[in-house]
């Protein structure tokens, strides 16, 4: 079985895919394929995806199904591309990772390893036939090219946007019918200053790869009174391991939740260790990403960042992503990033998106804040070894296609600003 095949099974006339406002039925999907395959020719065992809009991606990924080649959509801007060795005999698409914790990799999943466990996912996150799921950006993304697939494993129907428009976006939920959401949070929070009125019709909210908290949530359901809210925590090389309802958030936004079906983790060292039948090939469970964290005594998971985003400053451990969560609590404050300069290796430099500088005119490239009252706030929240030295103002934070922070980007900022 492959995606292609899976596509093939659905009713040819239902909506598939509304890209920037632009339908295609399921059997407009296969055809569309079929011409892209026939252009493409079988070339290699291994097609790297270059295209940046979302229907070239669809369209090639499954045309390397059809052709019997293994697909990998690479990031947009991805110029060091990993030397491929060993394609697995069971491989059926890769995924590149971002290359945000050193050089990126070339991960490697069987059919099953996504497939099996799409009815235990689309249960939880509410997808099936009737399904409209509303998602922005590449499907170089890991989490998008897993929750379009799941959609249309379901028969469902997506509603793609390429560009970052959200003022756009509620019109588009509501022009379209939408009654599920995926965004990462630093998107889905704009949606609270964006929707004028209530919106009935959707029914579930998803989102990952960030943090969110209880008052998060409150503030979507007031957008979306009738949608549960679903923050989950998951890995390229896994695949979904724990996740949080609305219900059961609470104000610490490094709660992620218990774990799904058939998961089970442990924590040794703060080190998280992960089983489950549903990871890339080549890799054996319990496995460890490195991302560190504590089990409370109810078996829910709190996540602590990577091994890298524990530095050590002036003798104690400290947590850069700790840090940022308390910024993002601000309400000043839409989303935080914090790194150790390259300068001294003990002076912690925040980054964070604020609308205005503190004497009131919008913020440039990058500035610095001097705002007595906001450190006063993040005084009352972290330790005094926890307090950044600097904090900087920027419009946007650099994403990357998996909707983290670049924090290369970032230093590079930094460098800038220092200048």
């Amino acid at each position: 079985m492959d995606y292609f095949k899976l596509l093939k099974k659905q009713d040819s006339e239902k909506t598939a895919l509304i890209e920037d406002g632009v339908s295609y039925s399921y059997g407009k999907l296969v055809r569309l394929v079929l011409e892209k395959a026939d252009a493409m020719g079988k070339q290699t065992s291994v097609y790297l995806i270059r295209e940046q809009r979302i229907l070239q991606q669809l369209l090639s990924f499954f045309a390397c199904n059809a052709l019997g080649i293994v697909p990998v959509i690479v990031p947009n801007g991805q110029r060091e591309i990993p030397t491929i060795k060993n394609v697995p005999a069971q491989a059926c698409n890769g995924v590149m990772t971002s290359g945000s914790a050193g050089v990126p990799k070339i991960l490697f999943r069987s059919y099953a390893s996504w497939a099996d466990y799409f009815p235990v996912q689309n249960r939880i996150f509410g997808i099936d036939r009737e399904s409209v799921l509303f998602a922005h950006g590449s499907l170089a993304f890991t989490g998008n090219l897993n929750l379009y697939l799941a959609q249309i494993y379901a028969g469902g129907t997506i509603v793609a946007q390429n560009d970052f428009q959200p003022k756009r976006w509620p019109q588009i939920i509501r022009e379209h019918q939408v009654n599920s959401i995926y965004l990462i949070p630093s998107k889905l929070l704009l949606l609270p200053k964006l929707v004028r009125e209530p919106d009935l019709r959707v029914h579930t909210i998803l989102s990952g790869s960030q943090s969110m908290g209880r008052q998060d949530a409150v503030r979507l359901k007031g957008c979306f009174p009738e949608a549960k809210v679903i923050l989950y925590y998951g890995a390229s090389e896994l695949n979904y391991i724990t996740y949080v309802t609305d219900a059961d958030m609470t104000d610490k936004r490094n709660l992620v939740g218990k774990p799904f079906p058939g998961v089970s983790i442990t924590v040794k060292d703060r080190a998280i260790y992960v089983d489950t039948r549903y990871h890339v090939e080549g890799i054996t469970c319990p496995y460890t990403l490195s991302d560190m964290g504590y089990l409370d005594q109810d078996g829910n998971l709190y996540f602590e960042g990577r091994s890298d985003d524990i530095v050590n400053r002036k003798g104690r451990k400290v947590s850069t992503l700790r840090i940022a969560n308390c910024l993002e609590e601000l309400p000043q404050i839409r989303e935080a990033a914090v790194v150790l300069s390259d300068r001294e290796r003990q002076f912690l430099t925040a980054v964070v998106e604020w609308e205005k500088a503190a004497d009131g005119r919008e913020a440039s490239e990058i500035c610095e804040i001097r705002d007595e009252a906001l450190f006063a706030a993040l005084r009352g929240k972290l330790a005094k070894f926890e307090m950044p030295n600097r904090i900087y103002a920027v419009r946007q934070l650099p994403h990357n296609d998996s909707g983290k922070i670049d924090k290369k980007r970032i230093c590079q900022l930094l460098q800038k600003a220092d200048s």
